[in-house]
């Protein structure tokens, strides 16, 4: 009976190794697909030429239909596989391990559902159809966007009625994110408070954050290095609230010359002494 049990673990560890591995592999191959589609959508001038050449002559207008449509059908699959596995795994052998091996997942950043490319990818998709006329390319929008005084998110609807909603409220000034930026522990937040969270100047950015410095949400360290500024999001918020983002700009660009100002003065005191 213990070489049994002893068994069904050893089996367990490999089994979730082999998933965990997979997840990782899934999660990079996404992220890197859409940085690279996201490149071409911001780039203008000769960068989007030479981006279009890199592409192999291809139409762009149909080339960047088709690989976001096969990236939001990528994420879908996945999604869905994932869940059934490890809702297979509880039912067949009595256990909760599928659950902790998915909170284990989201745990190390590897949940394709939870990631903020999949934001960016949503906020792209309304962008792109939006710049060609509402054409989805024969595919079902599964992103939509709600704004109201109460709350503003994202939605994205998965096979069998399942439905995520993904907060766009910056958790330190509560307000809708302004030139937002996302944590690598996913965490979503406009950039001036990030850069003050991280105690570094909005004009130095976030990489000049100190290695240690954590996450006002969940206290991760090491997460500020690798943030991703949210483009397509700001580009979507831009356009659905045009008010409340020039507000936004005026203030962040005021904030920035009173931070500039000061951190030069302080220079030259340092170097001139006085």
């Amino acid at each position: 009976m213990t070489l049994f049990v002893l068994h069904l673990v050893v089996c367990d560890q490999k089994f979730f190794s082999e998933l965990m591995k997979e997840a990782s592999d899934i999660a990079g191959c996404f992220s890197s697909r859409v940085r690279r589609l996201l490149q071409f959508h911001v780039h203008t001038g000769l960068q989007k030429y030479f981006t279009f050449l890199r592409q192999c002559f291809a139409d762009p207008q149909q080339a960047t239909a088709q690989e976001c449509r096969m990236l939001i059908e990528y994420v879908m699959m996945n999604a869905v596989a994932m869940r059934k596995i490890l809702k297979k795994y509880d039912k067949v052998h009595s256990s909760i391990n599928g659950r902790k091996f998915k909170s284990k997942m989201r745990a190390e950043h590897l949940e394709i559902l939870q990631s903020p490319w999949l934001i960016e990818l949503g906020a792209f998709y309304m962008n792109f159809n939006e710049s060609n006329g509402g054409s989805s390319d024969g595919l079902r929008n599964p992103f939509s966007f709600r704004l109201s005084d109460a709350e503003a998110v994202m939605i994205l609807m998965l096979p069998d009625s399942v439905k995520l909603e993904y907060n766009l409220t910056c958790a330190i000034c509560l307000e809708l994110v302004f030139n937002p930026y996302a944590l690598s522990c996913g965490h979503l937040f406009c950039k001036a408070c990030a850069c003050s969270a991280a105690s570094v100047m909005i004009f130095q950015g976030l990489k000049a954050a100190d290695p240690q410095s954590k996450c006002p949400v969940c206290r991760e360290a090491g997460v500020y290095s690798n943030a991703v500024h949210m483009m397509e999001l700001d580009m979507l918020l831009k356009k659905e609230c045009k008010e409340y983002w020039k507000e936004r700009l005026a203030t962040e660009r005021s904030e920035m010359v009173k931070q500039s100002k000061t951190y030069w003065e302080m220079q030259t005191k340092f170097m001139i002494g006085y």
